[in-house]
C-alpha cells in the first residue's frame, strides 16, 4: 500500500480529440467531438480532481449523447500496445515496478479506480487509471471495491495521502512447524479520519492476507542462510539484529508499509522464532547446514 505521484493531465485534451472521432464503416460510427463537449469532459476531470476521486453522478456524464459516451468508453482500448493511446499507458507505468496495492507482483494492467462501466467519461483520464497487477485489478472487477456515491471504498494511490509511519503490522503464529502471518492496520497509530477503516476494508476485499500467505514461505527461505549464520554467531540477539537490519534495507528499497519489511520487523520481535524456532520453519537439510558452517570456518 503506497502512494504514487499524481500524473499530469496535460495530454487530456489531445487524448480526447485523437481518440474520439467519427468514422464510416458501411454505417457512421464513433462520434464527431465538438468543442463544447471537450470543455464539458474536461470539467468532469476537474470535478474528479476536486473531489479526490470520490464517486458522484456528475462523473457519469448523463447529459452527454450516447454516441459520445460510448466513444470515450471505447477509446480505452486504444491504450493497448501499438495503438493510438499507448503512450498514455507508458507514462503511467513509468518508474512503477510493483503493484502499489499489494506489493507482490509487477504492474501489468491499468485499473479504472472508478469503474469504466459506470463512469464512462473517465475511461481515458490519467488520474482515474492506476497501474496495478492482474490479481488486484481482477479481484476488484469481480465485484470488490464497488463504490456508492460520495464514498471512497478503496485507497486511491494518487489522492489518498498515506502517512510516512508504520501503520501496517503482522501478527505471527507459530505452531507445529508452520508460520502464519496475519497483516492488519495498527490500532495505536494516528491516521486520518476513515483511513483506518478503508485500509482494513482493502486488506479484506482484495484478499491480501490470503495472497501474502502464498508468498511468505518462499520469501523467508531467501533469508534462511543469514538467519542460521547469525544464530550460530550470536544466538537470539544475532537473529534479531539481522532481521531488523534487513527490514530497514527492504523498507528503503520498497516503502514503509510493504509486506516484506513489515513481516521482518514482526519476526524480529517474535522470541519463539528468533530463539531457534526458525529451524523448524526453514527445515534446511542438515547436510546443507554442515556445509554452510564448514565454509564459515
Amino acid at each position: 500500500m503506497r502512494n504514487l505521484p499524481l500524473p499530469d493531465r496535460e495530454s487530456s485534451r489531445a487524448d480526447l480529440t485523437a481518440s474520439v472521432r467519427e468514422y464510416n464503416y458501411k454505417i457512421p460510427r464513433g462520434h464527431k467531438l465538438k468543442e463544447d463537449e471537450i470543455a464539458h469532459l474536461l470539467a468532469i476531470y476537474d470535478r474528479y480532481d476536486a473531489d479526490l476521486g470520490v464517486a458522484s453522478k456528475m462523473l457519469k456524464g448523463a447529459a452527454f449523447p450516447k454516441s459520445l459516451i460510448d466513444a470515450v468508453y471505447a477509446a480505452y482500448d486504444r491504450t493497448q500496445e501499438g495503438r493510438l493511446l499507448y503512450s498514455l499507458r507508458e507514462r503511467l507505468f513509468k518508474d512503477v515496478d510493483l503493484c502499489p496495492i499489494c506489493g507482490i507482483d509487477s504492474v501489468s494492467e491499468l485499473d479504472h479506480f472508478l469503474p469504466r462501466s459506470e463512469f464512462k467519461p473517465l475511461a481515458i483520464y490519467s488520474r482515474n487509471l492506476v497501474p496495478s497487477c492482474h490479481d488486484c485489478n481482477h479481484i476488484k472487477l469481480a465485484g470488490f471495491g464497488e463504490q456508492a456515491e460520495g464514498e471512497l471504498a478503496l485507497i486511491h494511490a494518487y489522492f489518498d495521502e498515506l502517512p510516512n509511519v508504520h501503520f501496517l503490522e503482522a501478527r505471527i503464529d507459530i505452531s507445529e512447524g508452520g508460520l502464519v502471518a496475519t497483516f492488519q492496520v495498527m490500532t495505536d497509530v494516528d491516521l486520518a479520519e476513515n483511513l483506518r477503516d478503508r485500509l482494513k476494508h482493502q486488506i479484506k476485499t482484495l484478499e491480501l492476507n490470503e495472497r501474502y500467505e502464498k508468498e511468505i514461505n518462499t520469501y523467508l527461505m531467501s533469508h534462511a542462510t543469514g538467519v542460521h549464520l547469525e544464530y550460530a554467531r550470536d544466538g537470539k540477539a544475532g537473529v534479531r539484529r539481522f532481521l531488523r537490519t534487513q527490514a530497514r534495507i527492504e523498507e528503503r528499497k520498497l516503502y514503509s508499509n510493504h509486506w516484506r519489511p513489515t513481516l521482518l520487523r514482526a519476526l524480529s520481535r517474535q522470541d519463539d522464532f528468533i530463539d531457534g524456532g526458525f529451524v523448524g520453519i526453514f527445515n534446511v537439510p542438515q547436510d546443507i547446514l554442515d556445509d554452510l558452517f564448514d565454509e564459515e570456518g
